[in-house]
């Protein structure tokens, strides 16, 4: 093999060894951005719908979050994971092993709950995912 033949067989396999690391990572940012898309949806939905029954059964949001709990879980994309609920229903997750932090907060307006989120750092979710939370928007 001349010289000229091998310097471009191993430009060629630089090149393939580059893009398949280039999808490798590609797969593992979307495996942990869906993983950080359970954590801030699935995770916290039966909660939600808790607090969502008790503040419009009573009219208020206080005490809608007493006795709901969140079990937390652990997750080979996100560590161990951990839910804090307020007595109002404000709800706090938290994945400290990536510094994932959901906060999703009820509204009552007319008798209906809605909720806010918020989620940091936005960029480690999938776009859009705060419009999955909450009963009414799944």
């Amino acid at each position: 093999m001349t010289r000229g033949a091998r310097s471009a067989v191993i430009t060629v396999a630089v090149i393939a060894l580059l893009m398949v690391a280039g999808h490798i990572a590609f797969v593992r940012r979307d495996d942990r951005q869906a993983a950080a898309f359970k954590f801030a949806v699935s995770e916290p939905e039966a909660a939600l719908k808790q607090i969502t029954q008790v503040a419009e059964g009573k009219g208020t949001l206080a005490g809608s979050g007493v006795g709901v709990v969140i079990p937390g879980k652990e997750s080979a994309n996100l560590g161990p994971t951990q839910w804090t609920i307020s007595p109002d229903g404000m709800v706090r997750g938290t994945a400290s092993e990536r510094g994932l932090v959901v906060l999703l907060a009820p509204e009552m307006r007319d008798g209906k709950v809605s909720w806010n989120c918020k989620l940091e750092p936005e960029r480690e979710f999938l776009r859009g995912t705060c419009s999955y939370t909450g009963p009414s928007n799944r």
